[in-house]
């Protein structure tokens, strides 16, 4: 007979995993996410989205993932940093300073 699976324990591994693959930060949730649904929506109202127009199409499926597949019982989300921590163009400031909101000189 085995032994019972320590939940926690899965929890920190599935984190350490998730560092050792390159990502900055790994969350483990439960599906409940009922008090971010306003949030999510009030981004989806004001265009947030951009040209990602799924997300407004089944945005509402992120705060539901019970809907999104059900029986799920948790929700694993992992960051990663797009920008590299070397890059030069992100520490050089630009040379003219009143267009820097708008273009590169």
């Amino acid at each position: 007979m085995s032994e019972p699976l320590d939940l926690n324990q899965l929890a920190q591994k599935i984190k350490q995993w998730g560092l050792e693959l390159g990502f900055q930060q790994v969350g483990i949730t439960d599906t409940d996410l009922s008090e971010s649904e306003p949030k999510l929506q009030a981004w989806l109202d004001k265009q947030y989205h951009g040209e990602m127009d799924w997300m407004a199409r089944h945005g509402m499926l992120r705060a539901r993932p019970h809907e999104l597949l059900p029986g799920t019982l948790r929700v694993i989300s992992v960051r990663m940093n797009y920008l590299p921590a070397n890059a030069a163009f992100a520490s050089t400031p630009l040379r003219c300073a009143e267009k820097s909101q708008t273009r590169l000189c």
